[in-house]
């Protein structure tokens, strides 16, 4: 079973309960799901992790961490993501914490680690029945240099990996769950190696084999000859051919990549290849894309190591100011009062604010322009149409919620934006129609400018930066 970012946990009275918090501009009692971030604290040095600028050696305390979990599950928490700045399982108390989940019925519902740490005692917690829906291993390379190279430890520890997976699997036994993820990330050094890796996949055991592309980091760390771009698909095409081949009868084969040139090539090689799509988030008949906008502010939060709040894993940057703080005044039990806990935080004036701007994002249908003065809580990915699949990717096959939450929408349409709703209804059309004259320019553009980028990718490393941006625009 794969994870559902907690929505398999979500039944129909929270569903009713975020639907009616979106029409009316409230809050939820307390977000349904949560990203628990415990550690920033990590094993390896991955040279692509997005992480590294705000990367700190501080981790939440255990006593915060069990007062964290009671303020969520008063709220109605349902269902965790355990990942982070760091490892989550370089956390010193890791095992208490999935005890203490366990005890209030909050189901894990992945766990995302490089599983260099994966002892047995952690991997019987993982199995037993109803704890944990995913085990989601950050592997990205094909042998032990490559792991080096990719990850900045010790070769060793790319067979220790290996070991605590395959340990994992025969715990598990014939149980569907959790399920387990390989993922690897190809760069210019390794994607001729995808035929290898695919296999390193299958022999683990894993229900689903995911590979991407390393993606541009904050501050430029890695240099552009080193990433795969939109131009550099004929390049790695023989290699995405062999495994679409390989998998074409056991549909463990996850691709999705960020470059919408390279899907479209990929779904013409599968046609010819006859390899079917695997529908992992399918799309309801109810579901419009411009009702697809962001409402994890009503759902959703995620808990970084050094106390810092955010909307979700996605703002983890340095540019994206958090919602908070829960270790702010040091952490005693008096401190813990006085900065309210995580609940003044949900109802505070910065969740506020966020659940504010993805409301006028949802009457939008989608259609207001980025700039850091109009939005001061939500991220630029939170607001530009495809810079997130995580808006929607797990909800989107819900019949019921986005036929209500449709209805919804198109009542407050009518309600809040235009001239019959005075002042704030004309500026929301106003920002729509701007909306409107800028996409236009970007479609009649968008033709003549790709040609182009491929032309200047095939030139030389030296232009692939503007090949890139010329592709993306």
């Amino acid at each position: 079973m794969i994870p559902s970012h907690g929505w398999k946990d979500t039944n129909e009275q929270r569903k009713r309960e975020i639907l009616d918090a979106i029409r009316a501009g409230t809050a939820t009692a307390g977000p349904v799901h949560a990203e628990l971030d415990l550690t920033d604290r990590c094993n390896v040095a991955c040279y692509f992790c997005n992480q590294q600028d705000v990367r700190t050696t501080k981790q939440v305390p255990l006593e915060r961490v069990v007062e964290l979990l009671d303020d969520l599950a008063a709220g109605g928490l349902k269902s965790v993501r355990l990942s982070g700045g760091g490892d989550p399982l370089a956390y010193r108390g890791v095992d208490r914490v999935l005890d203490e989940l366990a005890e209030r019925d909050i189901v894990v519902d992945n766990l995302t680690t490089n599983a260099a740490l994966l002892s047995e005692p952690i991997a019987e917690r993982l199995v037993a029945p109803g704890r944990c829906r995913e085990v989601l291993v950050s592997l990205n390379a094909a042998d032990a240099e490559d792991y080096r190279r990719m990850m900045r430890v010790k070769r060793e520890t790319f067979g220790r990996v290996l070991e605590n997976v395959e340990r994992l699997v025969a715990l598990r036994g014939e149980r569907a769950q959790p399920a387990l993820s390989i993922q690897f990330l190809l760069d210019t050094e390794n994607f001729r190696r995808l035929p290898e890796m695919y296999a390193i996949g299958r022999r683990l055991g894993a229900d689903r084999i995911a590979v991407n592309t390393v993606l541009p980091i904050p501050n430029e760390r890695i240099a552009n000859e080193q990433m795969l771009g939109p131009p550099d698909f004929h390049r790695v095409s023989p290699y995405l051919e062999q495994v679409l081949r390989a998998d074409r009868e056991a549909g463990r084969l996850f691709l999705c990549f960020v470059f919408p040139e390279w899907n479209w090539e990929l779904d013409r090689m599968r046609e010819r290849l006859s390899a079917p799509l695997p529908v992992l988030y399918p799309t309801a008949p109810s579901f419009r894309e411009e009702n697809g906008s962001c409402f994890f502010a009503w759902y959703s939060a995620t808990v970084r190591g050094n106390g810092d709040l955010y909307p979700c894993c996605m703002l983890l940057n340095p540019e994206y100011r958090p919602l908070g703080n829960l270790l702010d005044g040091g952490g005693g039990a008096e401190e813990r009062d006085a900065n309210g806990g995580f609940a003044a935080h949900w109802h505070g004036p910065a969740f506020s604010r966020l659940r504010q701007e993805m409301r006028d994002l949802l009457l939008a249908g989608g259609r207001i322009l980025w700039s850091e003065k109009r939005f001061r809580a939500a991220g630029r990915a939170c607001v530009e149409p495809g810079a997130c699949g995580m808006k929607n990717m797990y909800f989107r096959g819900d019949e019921a919620f986005y036929r209500e939450l449709g209805a919804l929408l198109d009542e407050r349409r009518r309600a809040e934006v235009g001239w019959r709703a005075g002042a704030r209804g004309i500026a929301r059309w106003w920002e729509i129609q701007r909306f409107r004259v800028h996409h236009g320019v970007r479609v009649r553009l968008r033709p003549l400018l790709r040609p182009l980028a491929r032309w200047l990718g095939r030139r030389g490393a030296g232009l692939a930066h503007t090949a890139d941006r010329l592709a993306r625009f």
